[in-house]
Order: C-alpha cells, then structure tokens, then sequence
C-alpha cells in the first residue's frame, strides 16, 4: 500500500508537472495568438456612393432603382433609415447613417425633385426645407476580397452595437458572462433547466468564451480531452483579456452560414448580408434572428428552414420580452415582422465581376499595410451601379440584333476622363462569366482607332498641316519588312484624290492616314504611343497607321482620355479611397495633372475632328440622338470585319466598346454598325453631358477654300471653315485664295 501511494503520489507529481508546463505554454502561445491573431477579417469593397446635385442628369428610375438594390423600404412615414417615398416628381428618403471614406455622416431626410428631362431639379432637407447643394447615399456593396481562408467578416466595435443585441445573445447565450471566470457550472444547470421548461435548446451550457475557443482554435469533436482543453483556454482567455475584449471578439467571430462560396463571419456582415443594414439598424426581430442562427447556422437557415427559424426567433422574442428587454408593443410588431427581405432574382450574384476583379489586382499594387486583415479593409471604389446596368442592358439588347452568333463576344468599358476613373466595365456578353476579363485582357487590332495620334502629329506642326490641309486619296503600293508588297485600300474600295484633312479624319479615309503617317514618321508614332501609357508591343510599320498594333480597350479608353483630358495621359483606375474598418484612411486617389502627350492647341484641334467623326461622320448616328457637338468619337474597323470598335466622350464620361470573336473570325460588323450601336444606347440611358466647344487662344475660325484649302477671307460664299491659328491674309487676296494684282488706276486711288 505504501508503495503504491508513493507511484500515485509520484505520478501526481508528474502529471501536476506536465500540467503546468502545458498551462505555461497554453499561456505564452495563446496570448499571444488571441491578442494579434484573433481572425482575418475581410477587404469590403464599395461602390461609389451617389451623389446627388442639383441640375445632374438622373432620372427618377433610376434613383429608385439604386434604392432598391441597397434594400432601402417603401414607407411613406420615413420612420426608420433605409426608407424611401415615391411621389413621382420627388422621391423622399430617409438616408442610413454610414462610415464614408471623407468620415461619418448621420441618417438624414432629403425631398429629391425631378425637372423634365431626366434633370434633378433640387435638393431638400426635411423637415426644414433648407436646399442642399450636394447629398450623398450610401454606397452600395460591390463584393469583398477575403483572405487565404476564404472567411468574409466585418468587424465591427463592441461600441457600435445597439445595447438591445448583446442583452439578447447573452440572455440567450450566456446569462452569467460578466460574472463567470470562462467556465460557469451554474449556467449549464440553469440552461438544462430552461431548456426543458421550454421543450426546446433555448440556452446553451457553454460559456460565450469557450464557444469563441472552439470555433478559434479546436476542431467540434465530441470527446473528453477537446473540452478538457476548451475549458482550459477559456480559463486562460478569461484571465488574461476583458470581459469587452472578449464579447467584440464573439461578435465578429461567430459564424452565421453561407453565402455560395464564402462564408460569413461576425455581425457586422451578417446584418449586411440577411438584411442590407448596418447592424446599428437592427431591429428586435432581426437581433432575435441572427442570436437564433447562431445555435446552427446551417440548420437555422432562413432561406431553407423558415418555419424552423422563425419558431426559435420567436422563442427569443419570447424571452426579451419576458426580461423586459422589449415592451408588449416592440414585442407584438416584431413577431409580425418577416424573417428576411425577399431575395430578389439577381440576389446571389456578384456585382460585375470583371470590375471586381480589376479592383483585386489594383489593390495588390498599392502600398497597403501588410496587417490589413488584422483590422480589415474598405476599398470604396469609383464603381457606378447606374453606368454598369446601363451598359449591360444595352449589350443584351444588341447583341442579339446585331448576330445570332452566340460566338460574338463583347468587352466595355465606361470611365470618368475628369477623375481619371473606372465606372463601368463588361469583360463578357455573360456578365457573371468568370475567368478572362476581355475588357482589359483581351489585345486586338484596333484599327481607325489609331489614326487621331498620327494626325495630332500632324497637326502639332502647323507650319505644315491644318485641318483645311488636302491630302491625297490616291493609290500607293508599299514593300514591307518581309518583302511583301503591300496596296491599303478604303474601306469602300474607292479612291476620291484630294480630301481635306479634316474630312478624311471625320470619314475614316485609310489611305491619307498612311500616307500621312509616313510623312510624320512611324517612329514618331510610336513614340507618342508609348508618352500615352503604352507599354505593349509596337509593330514600327506602315500599317501601324491603320491600327495594326494590338490593346485592350482598357488601354484604348486611357488612350482616348489623352484627347478628353487636354492632351496629358493619365492612368486611370477603379480605386478612390482605402480605410481600415475604423474609418482611417489609408489611401487616397488622387488624379495628377499627367503626362502631356499633345499641347492643349493641337488637342482642340484634333477634339473638333473627333467632333466631326460624329457629326457628318462614320458616328453621325449619335448626332442624329444627341446633337451636333455634344459628342466626340471615333469608329474603328479591322481586317475581314474581325473587330469592331467604337470609342466615344462627353464632358464627363468616356465609353469604349468592342465586338469580336475569342477565334478572330470576321463578324461582318463594322464599327459604326456594331460598337456604335451598344454606345449610343448607353448614353441614351446615362444621358449626355455637352462638350464644351470654346476655342483656346490664339486658335480662331478662319474660311478656307473647299478645294485647295487655302486661307481666304471669312466673307466668301463658298468656304469650308475650320479653327486655325491667326492668318495674316494678303489685303488683296479674293475668294480664290489668290492676290488679285490692282491696276495702275486703282494703285493710285
């Protein structure tokens, strides 16, 4: 007997030891664990937030078309934030109170009025009336970027949750939590009890602490040994973090399903993902709900299980009332209240996924913090729902119209050349098809698209060339590299010799443009390709004037904005702002003067001949819609028909279409006749904001004669007229553009 107290006190010895030295570890490593590794919470990726001013082209549709796809209610009270009212000619709403990237702003009441026109006539505050000059709506959840373990969260701070919600999940959860050291044995015993008066698990035995260790750190085995060590950490959690700490931990921790691929961490994102609401909104039942799911999300699914949810939501509603939590009155409503929001059909779906993805591979080149998903992210980005549905609705529309081939591929793209941003972009006529993003990925022959950089060669000489300049449309046969002899042709097959300058920009004339660009020099070409953003290859070849070069219409729509933005290249971009999940800001675009690619002089220049294009050009049918001059553009057409491109701007917006096949056969479309047709019925949608036409000094209107091109005086009848520099027109010079020689009589007097 001795000896065998002696082994058992020796074992004891031993097994006390090796406790402590595992308590010792659990210490040190979890500690440190919990303190700096508690989860990887999720980068929320925004979209712009709408900005409503006063005389902005937006119709009312279309406000209301946002509101619903930030799940704001109809209400004619505006009780509550995320409420709007129709009244035709105004919509009130009752805007949510959000985080923006500039800082916080309150829920707020505003009348928005509507002129003819599709015009916001102007902006009310209520109750008081007073005008606003600007009002911003939150913004619009585009998608998130998770980290390597797929998990989505939101964190949010113990401070920012509504009092009412933690009562309820420790009511529910844990009724002792600010009074137990991690383990409570009184609250299994009194969670037995409930749960048999209740017929049902209306309260769990496990403390909120040893929860939040299993679903850190320990697999949901059901042995002795895991609760051993779940009791152990939570002991030590307990001990080593406060009681807050550890709630706010809980809080964005705690799993609450699925949403396709990601699941869905913390209260924050669920309040987001059941309800579109900041979890501030809340209300009881939807607070009961989400405490309800937490018991299995899975099996508490609201969207498989309804009856089941809604009976343990009510049990819970039960109970808040029962602690006088909520009154008879909140009590009553709620149980009325529908568990969730009706999923819409295009629920489920990734908001344009090719933009979304554009933004993932942006925010990898910026300087980010390493530890941004210890903290979190928002990305708010320049995205614009309105200019993306737009655009695909019009892709869907002509698609089909323009070929039954279900071959003919698409890529779009819409950006602002004022902020050097991305609005919109479609990298597929499949507008959830994931993979290749063609809209920045996919490099084809551009076409006529090339010829406004030779020609702004050109016309950055003015000793040389104007816009009144005549060309010559005439036949030439070229030998190139290889030794092939090559004859480029029209595109109607025609050769109509002398053509002005300005026509043969305005007509897409192939011939003049290679003549031209020979006479200005490949190489310059080239050159100005590569000040304008190009990094791609450059074939230094004739044909380089007829867009024989590959690009991606991203790269073309930043290559046009060089003509939008007063001749300077800029680099644009999808991202505005980054702030961690406190609102620091961490990042700020800002768009810088650029790089200058043409003087201001020869961009107004080459700008009226983009003008042109539209006006009496290949892009007429957008004059004929909007307008003389309030577009610009230019149409670009490949080989057999294989790509059809049409670029196009207003003061604001600049819009890049292409049409084709992954296999490069032809489609039979031209520019005008296939990507011109998807651009107009997206301005028609978006509306058009007017260039503005105002010449910059010293360049003036001057007549030239319609033939010869040559400077006459501004009062003949028959003249082209074109802005120019200042001439200095012989006093002598008659409507031939010829100085007449005086008589000796006429000499004299």
């Amino acid at each position: 007997m001795r000896f065998l107290l002696v082994l058992f006190a020796k074992l004891a010895l031993a097994v006390l030891a090796v406790t402590c030295f595992y308590v010792i570890y659990l210490d040190s490593s979890l500690t440190q664990r919990f303190a700096t590794e508690r989860y990887e919470a999720s980068a929320i990726v925004y979209a712009r937030p709408l900005e409503l001013t006063p005389n902005q082209p937006l119709r009312p549709q279309q406000l209301l078309q946002e509101l619903q796809q930030l799940r704001y209610r109809e209400d004619a009270t505006l009780a509550q934030s995320g409420s709007y009212h129709d009244q035709g000619s105004s919509i009130e709403l009752h805007r949510r109170p959000f985080d923006f990237a500039d800082g916080p702003a309150m829920a707020q009441k505003v009348r928005v009025r509507f002129a003819r026109g599709g015009v916001i006539a102007g902006i009310q505050s209520l109750p008081d009336g007073r005008e606003l000059n600007r009002f911003q709506i939150d913004p619009l959840v585009l998608g998130q970027v998770t980290g390597e373990n797929g998990e989505d969260r939101l964190i949010v701070g113990l401070e920012r949750l509504p009092s009412l919600l933690i009562e309820t999940l420790l009511l529910v959860e844990d009724r002792d939590f600010y009074h137990h050291a991690g383990v409570s044995l009184s609250s299994i015993g009194r969670a037995a009890l409930a749960n048999l008066a209740a017929m049902d698990t209306v309260q769990g035995g496990s403390t909120l602490t040893q929860q939040l260790v299993k679903n850190l750190y320990l697999s949901r085995e059901q042995t002795l040994w895991r609760k051993a060590n779940e009791a152990l950490m939570a002991l030590i959690i307990d001990f080593r973090f406060s009681k807050d700490e550890i709630l706010e931990t809980y809080f964005n921790e705690i799993y609450f399903g699925q949403d396709g691929g990601r699941a869905i961490h913390g209260v924050g994102l669920a309040s987001r993902f059941y309800f579109g609401k900041q979890v501030e909104e809340l209300s009881p039942a939807e607070m009961a709900m989400l405490v309800a799911i937490v018991k299995g999300p899975s099996y508490y699914n609201p969207y498989r299980y309804a009856e089941r949810v809604r009976e343990r939501r009510d049990m819970i509603l039960q109970l808040m009332f029962a602690q006088q939590l909520i009154n008879q009155r909140s009590y009553l409503a709620a149980l009325e209240e529908p568990l969730v929001p009706p999923r819409r059909a295009s629920e489920g779906r990734t908001w344009a996924p090719h933009y979304l993805a554009q933004v993932k591979q942006e925010l990898g080149q910026l300087q980010v913090p390493q530890e941004w998903n210890e903290q979190g992210l928002r990305v708010f980005t320049y995205f614009d729902p309105i200019a993306q549905q737009a655009l695909e609705k019009s892709i869907a529309e002509q698609l089909p119209r323009l070929s039954e081939s279900k071959e003919l591929q698409v890529a779009a793209v819409i950006a602002n050349h004022q902020q050097a941003s991305l609005r919109a972009i479609v990298g597929d006529r499949d507008r959830q098809q994931l993979g290749f993003n063609r809209a920045t990925d996919a490099m084809r022959q551009v076409g006529s698209l090339m010829k406004p950089t030779l020609y702004g060669l050109a016309l950055s000489q003015p000793g040389s060339y104007n816009l009144a300049s005549v060309l010559e449309d005439t036949p030439i046969t070229l030998e190139e590299i290889d030794g092939r002899i090559w004859q480029p042709e029209n595109y109607d097959g025609e050769f109509v010799g002398d053509i002005m300058l300005y026509d043969a920009l305005a007509q897409s004339r192939n011939v003049p443009a290679v003549k031209l660009a020979l006479d200005v020099g490949i190489e310059a070409v080239v050159s100005k390709l590569r000040q304008a953003g190009i990094t791609t290859p450059i074939p230094s070849v004739p044909s380089l004037a007829l867009g024989s070069v590959e690009l991606s219409p991203l790269q073309m729509t930043e290559l046009y904005g060089v003509w939008a933005h007063y001749g300077r290249y800029r680099p644009y971009t999808t991202i505005d702002s980054l702030t961690n999940h406190d609102g620091l800001r961490l990042y700020q675009h800002r768009p810088s003067a650029g790089r200058e690619v043409f003087d201001p002089l020869t961009t107004a220049l080459v700008n009226y001949g983009l003008r042109g294009v539209v006006n009496e050009g290949t892009g007429k049918r957008l004059a004929a819609l909007f307008g003389r001059d309030a577009l610009a553009g230019k149409s670009g057409t490949t080989n057999d028909y294989r790509d059809s491109w049409f670029v196009a701007y207003d003061a604001q917006q600049l819009m890049t279409v292409w049409l084709g096949r992954d296999d490069n056969k032809p489609i039979n479309l031209t520019g005008a006749t296939g990507a011109l047709p998807v651009v107009a019925n997206t301005f028609s949608e978006l509306g058009v904001r007017p260039l503005d036409v105002a010449l910059p000094a010293p360049l003036q209107y001057q007549a030239f004669h319609p033939q010869t091109g040559v400077a006459i005086p501004n009062d003949c009848r028959q003249q082209r007229t074109f802005p120019a520099f200042p001439v200095d027109l012989a006093e002598d010079m008659n409507c031939e553009g010829v100085v007449e020689e005086k008589s000796w009589w006429e000499k004299i007097f």
